[in-house]
């Protein structure tokens, strides 16, 4: 089935028509992605696939897309995958903008490999800052101060609680010494 093109006249397949459909829908979602840049990155990153004086056909594109996958919000590098968040794609995208910019990058593309790297680069370092910060925490006994004041915590529920079922003390004076100890009272009740 032969369709003519609104625009300028010219025919075309329905197969046509439908890969063209397919296309835009990849396009459209991988521009609403948030944060808002990040579209516009996109769009300039698959210009780098593109030959000098051609275009991009749309199936390409689509497959470019599709071989991101930037939805997982992961990237995968010799066979290890690491949680990389938008914001991360994001920079790596612009860091690609800044070697094209610069020159140092042979165009046109043929794989993703080098932003691949460099989205693999950012997401190994945060989350090396993730756990750096976790060891920090276990080092400097953050961790046991928690604990420590949960088990303080317990101790004057547990000894009001006491209090009251051996008549050493009225719900009301219960109830203060909570208050004074910065614990809502109402744990009483329950």
């Amino acid at each position: 089935m032969l369709l003519k093109c609104p625009a300028c006249n010219a025919g075309f397949s329905l197969e046509v028509a439908l890969g063209v459909d397919e296309a835009r829908s990849a396009l459209v979602a991988a521009l609403n992605l948030q944060p808002r840049p990040f579209g516009h990155l996109l769009a300039q990153y698959l210009a780098m696939f593109r030959s000098h004086g051609r275009m991009l056909a749309f199936h390409r594109m689509e497959n470019l897309l599709a071989e991101l996958d930037l939805g997982k919000q992961t990237v995968t590098r010799n066979g290890r995958t690491l949680a990389c968040p938008l914001p991360l794609w994001q920079q790596a995208l612009e860091r690609m903008i800044e070697q094209r910019d610069a020159g140092k990058l042979q165009l046109p593309l043929k794989t993703h490999g080098y932003l691949l790297e460099i989205a693999f680069g950012l997401a190994d370092a945060a989350g090396a800052k993730v756990e750096k910060a976790r060891e920090t925490a276990v080092r400097t006994g953050a961790a046991r101060v928690d604990a420590d004041e949960r088990m303080t915590r317990q101790l004057l529920i547990s000894a009001a609680r006491g209090d009251l079922e051996l008549g050493l003390a009225t719900l009301e004076e219960a109830k203060q010494r909570l208050r004074d100890a910065g614990i809502n009272p109402e744990v009483l009740n329950g």
